[in-house]
């Protein structure tokens, strides 16, 4: 998904491109329980969530009552089958409420 950056890791939208997501990407399990228990018994909204391994561990430990995750990343949908969703980047949706100039 990054034809017109093909020495980039990052697509139009600034998201990862599908490989670079598959080999750049980290998940520190050591937060999982601290996020699961600080958010026991409410729903969780992940915003830049990558491929969605957070969503799925803190689902697992049955803490979270709901966790809906999104990625700036184009193709994000696709390799995820539809767990994280594809969301356009908040700044350049709203660049006057950011103050980006």
């Amino acid at each position: 998904m990054c034809q017109s950056k093909q020495h980039s890791t990052t697509s139009e939208t600034g998201g990862w491109c599908s490989t670079a997501v598959k080999t750049q990407h980290a998940t520190d399990k050591r937060l999982v329980d601290p996020l699961a228990n600080l958010f026991a018994g409410r729903t969780v909204v992940g915003l830049g969530d990558g491929p969605g391994q957070y969503r799925k561990l803190i689902l697992e430990t049955g803490k979270v009552q709901t966790y809906d995750a999104y990625d700036g990343a184009p193709f994000i949908n696709n390799i995820t089958n539809g767990q994280v969703v594809y969301h356009m980047p908040m700044m350049a949706v709203n660049k006057e409420y950011c103050k980006i100039s």
